[in-house]
């Protein structure tokens, strides 16, 4: 076959025939084919559903939600999103036409068009387990299940759209009441309200933000579907503590009727409630305005709590008549199961508060105390004081009864007593001190080994001082003995050598006595310098001495020997003046340097000597004729003066020198000793 020219022609004729062969050409392509079934569209994937395939459909409308309608077949149930106005009536039998969206949580399908075929009554509905809807299964499908009734709630301007709780032993399911085209008999359903109903809606699943489904809700699209399986005639009235006894008379869950005290408000939904030697917990259904201390009938079910029974849903109405307040009991046993949820007051020491939650300590045990939210820091005790805590005592045990744990919820600061103040010292505070006088010690420590090393070298510089004082002291000394010995002793020998001189022709006898004179001067001044060398404070002479007698009559044989006259007042009798050795000898000394002085010094004819007595003191004085000395002037050499200022200040005498032309004067005071 020749197909020259015909290119174009020939290769659109290929292409028709391959389509014909592989069925194309009659129904389109697979991927546009609409689908049929819920089960077609359940099995698609996410990606799948976001291409938005086509759906041509045949559903029974099972109830109404707000934007749309959930719609069954044979295989399943369906969400259908349609406008408001185009929601079909319950139980019609439609057909759609529309397209496939993925959603967020899952598939659905976005209507375009819908063909109404009549009303073909519901499908059979599923009798289900009410666990069982909690596993998707019953998802947008038409199910029936049994339960309590225990609320419905319409609002006050619509019956149209409300809400209800369906109890079915443990299991709580949400009921959402919607008809987007007539109104509930909201009465009828209030009346069942505590009875036992059959329910007939759809799923409706509930999703996490993470696409995890968490739940499940029951949609009622009319109150024709909420059937009365055994009414409950009348709300048993029981004890608090007989809530959840067993009664063989009741096969299904059922309100009761309570009365008792509210003693402890834990949230808007959650207070304690005591009725004699009981205590309870009680969730409402609602925000609740109850206060403590309030009589309350509530109404509920009876809802366990691992080893404790309260109430869950309840309902709160005021009594008519409001009993004494609950007296709160001393528990001897607080880390027990002994009083639970009871007004209890127990005695312990605050040892940690951390925001809300107090530590006491009672013996061996820390017990947590809950304060409420709206009490004060600044009114709680001081960590360590002795209180008295009353408040509800909460416990939470499995349902064998092993405790895990206890807390004691306070309701106000009314509900704290201090018993005792702690003491100023606290282990912080010991601490504290101790690490002060430790550091305080150990300032202490160096403070006084730097002090001893100061003093060490204080003291060896005072050592040293005093040696050197000491020497020059002894330097002195040597100097005044020599000086009032070899000096005055070797003038008196020079003053009989002067008068052998002057008698060794004239009279040898005189002159051999004069020179015998001076050898014994020279001897006794030797032996006076020797004790003064040899370290004596006093020459051994001086205890003999007779003061003043002595020094007068030494004094007139130096005036004899220099030729001049001495004219001596002497008032004075030796045995009252009561000096001491060292006293008198230093006297003795500083009177003859005065008489020598002024023998050498002043070249005056005659010298004086006096002594006296005042009420207070001694005095003595040495004066001359002569014709005085500048005291200014201290000639090189002579340490007269010097030494007898030095004795006199070793006996505490005071010693004054007045001098003019007319001649000098020398007094010497000594103060009375006293007796």
């Amino acid at each position: 076959m020749n197909f020259t020219g015909h290119g174009p022609f020939w290769m659109v004729s290929l292409f028709v025939a391959f389509l014909a062969a592989n069925g194309w050409a009659a129904d389109g392509p697979e991927s546009v084919r609409p689908l049929r079934s819920i089960d077609a569209i359940r099995k698609l994937s996410y990606e799948e559903a976001r291409m938005a395939p086509p759906v041509i459909l045949r559903v029974t409308v099972t109830s109404h939600l707000s934007g749309g309608f959930d719609g069954q077949d044979s295989s399943g149930g369906m969400f259908f999103e349609v406008p408001p106005d185009q929601i079909p009536r319950l139980s019609d039998s439609v057909e759609i036409y529309g397209n496939v969206t993925g959603g967020f949580y899952g598939p659905y399908v976005v209507v375009d068009e819908i063909k109404r075929h009549g009303g073909s009554g519901m499908p059979r509905p599923l009798n289900f387990r009410p666990d069982f809807i909690q596993t998707g299964i019953g998802d947008n499908r038409w199910i029936e299940i049994e339960g309590l009734l225990v609320s419905v709630e319409f609002d006050e301007d619509s019956k149209s759209s409300g809400e209800g709780l369906l109890v079915t032993g443990e299991n709580d399911l949400t009921i959402r009441f919607r008809n987007q085209q007539g109104e509930f008999d909201v009465r009828r359903l209030e009346k069942m309200v505590g009875s036992w109903v059959k329910l007939r809606g759809t799923g409706a699943p509930l999703f996490n933000d993470r696409r995890q489904r968490i739940g499940s809700d029951i949609v009622c699209s009319s109150h024709k579907n909420v059937e009365l399986v055994e009414q409950q005639k009348q709300i048993p009235e029981v004890t608090l503590d007989e809530i959840g006894r067993w009664d063989s008379k009741r096969t299904k869950p059922g309100l009761v009727q309570t009365v008792a005290k509210v003693t402890l408000i834990e949230d808007a939904q959650t207070l304690v409630a005591q009725s004699g030697e009981f205590g309870a917990r009680v969730r409402t259904l609602q925000p609740h305005e109850a206060g403590t201390g309030d009589q309350m009938i509530f109404t509920g079910l009876p809802k366990t709590e691992g080893f404790f029974v309260g109430l869950r849903y309840a309902s709160l109405s005021q009594a008519e008549e409001q009993t004494g307040e609950v007296e709160a009991i001393a528990d001897t046993d607080p880390f027990s199961r002994s009083q639970a949820m009871r007004l209890v007051k127990v005695k312990g020491r605050l040892i940690e508060q951390q925001g809300r939650l107090l530590s006491l300590q009672l013996e061996e045990q820390i017990l947590p105390v809950r304060l409420p939210k709206e009490l004060d820091a600044e009114m709680l005790p001081t960590v360590g004081s002795e209180i008295e805590v009353t408040g509800v005592k909460l416990v939470d045990a499995d349902e064998r009864g092993q405790l895990r744990s206890v807390t004691l919820a306070v309701r106000s600061g009314a509900d704290i007593n201090v018993l005792q103040v702690p003491s100023w010292w606290t282990p912080q505070r010991y601490f504290i001190a101790i690490l002060t006088l430790l550091a305080v010690f150990i300032f202490s420590l160096f403070w006084t080994l730097a002090l001893k090393r100061r003093v060490e070298k204080q003291t060896a510089l005072i050592e040293s001082q005093l040696v050197s004082n000491a020497a020059l002291e002894e330097r002195n000394r040597i100097a005044r003995e020599l000086h009032d010995t070899l000096s005055q002793g070797f003038s008196g020998v020079g003053y009989q050598l002067a008068s052998v001189k002057n008698h060794i022709e004239s009279d040898p006898g005189k002159a051999k006595e004069k020179l015998d004179l001076a050898r014994q001067m020279v001897e006794h001044s030797l032996a006076e310098a020797r004790d003064s060398l040899s370290g004596l404070r006093i020459p051994a002479a001086a205890d003999s001495l007779v003061f003043p007698e002595t020094t007068i009559a030494i004094a007139r044989e130096r005036c004899e020997e220099a030729e001049l006259r001495l004219i001596v007042h002497h008032t004075l009798e030796t045995e009252h003046l009561a000096l001491d050795a060292e006293t008198a000898y230093a006297c003795h000394r500083i009177l003859l340097e005065a008489v020598m002085n002024a023998i050498r010094h002043s070249g005056g004819d005659s010298i004086g000597i006096a002594t006296g007595k005042t009420d207070e003191e001694f005095v003595f004085c040495v004066s001359d004729n002569g014709h005085g000395f500048d005291p200014e002037i201290k000639p090189a050499g002579h340490f007269g003066i010097q030494g007898m200022q030095e004795r006199a200040k070793q006996i505490e005498a005071a010693l004054s020198v007045e001098t003019s032309h007319e001649g000098t004067r020398l007094n010497l005071t000594l103060p009375l000793p006293i007796l």
